[in-house]
């Protein structure tokens, strides 16, 4: 379970999941984590005031493979549950991602 960390004055939301730490910005509307030089990066945009757009998954090549997109889908749907949004998924990744990791808390905010 990811945690999630809001940072009193800023557009910033951090979820950490053991020694992982994914990055909200709520400017550039995606979830981030990475080691400095690349990173992993989930895009979305608002709908509505009560509902966001999974759009894209970007992994780098040398970080595919370590759950990194899965920490991302998870953030992301961490957010719309704290802020109750609906969730439409564009991205073929997370859409994926859903069906191999069905979780009730998550089918409820989905849009389709």
């Amino acid at each position: 379970m990811l945690k999630l960390v809001r940072r009193s004055q800023g557009q910033l939301y951090r979820f950490f999941s053991s020694h992982l730490e994914v990055k909200h910005d709520l400017k550039l509307k995606e979830f981030s984590l990475g080691d400095g030089t690349e990173k992993a990066v989930l895009q979305y945009k608002d709908l509505s005031p009560s509902s966001i757009e999974l759009k894209h998954t970007i992994v780098p090549e040398s970080l595919q493979g370590k759950g990194l997109g899965k920490l991302l889908a998870d953030a992301a749907f961490e957010y719309a549950l704290d802020r109750s949004l609906k969730v439409k998924v564009s991205c073929g990744f997370v859409q994926k991602y859903l069906e191999k990791h069905p979780k009730s808390e998550f089918k409820d905010i989905l849009v389709i």
